[in-house]
């Protein structure tokens, strides 16, 4: 099969695939680029120009649109162009796709309406942010539903009893980890007197003692055991992307506790305990 070819295109299969490699591609650009113009949301950014929208609104839709790309793909009868193949819903796959929506409902909206502030996004953040989602549920709803070959079948559960056992546990202690150093975050914003408060402190319990990001690190791990429960190409692909998006990203912010804070901790790292 051509990937690069446009010509090449017999439908949806070689252009699912084309947009699977180009979405790989791009994880080196992300990180070339995070590393040399830094990651503009958050604590990151002071942007309050004619292009900035209201930072919680804006991460609640973008957000939600990884989940809608998801269920749209893996639910649509027919293909957006001529598929090769036919489409089928099993248990196994319909258990992924929910481990996916969890995933979602939280990160789209109880992490956002919990928080106590958001500083406003760019608008280019989040336009690039909907893209990515969208790109990214269409790829993983798509593959469990068309391009896996029958690979959900039955003796799933029987052929890759360790991947699922080992794939499930990484993916649920890394969403809980990422919760967890959530809250811990989120006390900071919201001390005692349950007012906003907006000046940034060193946060410190669980893995922050070792690294400056671990709710970083944790949803890395999150994805990477999704990745290995689904035996997906289209979930190593989005495990690739978010640790292309989250390190450069740790590392920026790493830098900057360092200089917000004097004494801050020598002996943490930015995401990867030991590591990095």
């Amino acid at each position: 099969m051509t990937y690069w070819s446009i010509g090449s295109l017999k439908g949806e299969e070689d252009a699912y695939y084309l947009l699977l490699r180009a979405f790989q591609i791009s994880c080196a650009l992300v990180v070339g680029g995070e590393l040399i113009f830094g990651s503009p949301y958050g604590s990151q950014t002071k942007y309050k120009g004619v292009l900035a929208l209201n930072g919680r609104l804006t991460w609640v839709l973008m957000e939600l649109v990884s989940p809608a790309a998801l269920l749209y793909s893996y639910l649509a009868m027919d293909s957006f162009v001529p598929a090769t193949r036919s489409k089928s819903h099993s248990s196994v796959s319909i258990a992924f796709c929910a481990l996916w929506l969890v995933h979602y409902a939280n990160r789209a909206l109880v992490y956002p309406l919990r928080q106590a502030s958001r500083k406003p996004m760019h608008i280019g953040i989040g336009l690039v942010s909907c893209l990515f989602n969208a790109l990214n549920g269409y790829l993983n709803g798509r593959w469990f539903s068309v391009f896996s070959s029958g690979l959900y079948g039955g003796d799933y559960l029987n052929e890759y009893t360790w991947q699922v056992v080992l794939g499930l546990c990484l993916f649920v202690l890394g969403m809980a980890g990422n919760i967890y150093h959530d809250n811990i975050l989120m006390r900071l914003r919201r001390p005692a007197t349950g007012k906003p408060n907006n000046r940034y402190s060193v946060p410190v319990g669980g893995l922050f003692s070792m690294v400056s990001c671990p709710h970083y690190f944790c949803e890395a791990v999150e994805w990477t055991g999704y990745a290995i429960l689904t035996q997906s190409p289209a979930a190593w692909t989005f495990a690739l992307a978010t640790l292309s998006n989250l390190l450069p990203r740790a590392y920026s912010i790493h830098k900057w506790y360092q200089r917000e804070f004097p004494k801050y901790p020598n002996n943490r790292k930015a995401m990867i305990p030991y590591v990095i």
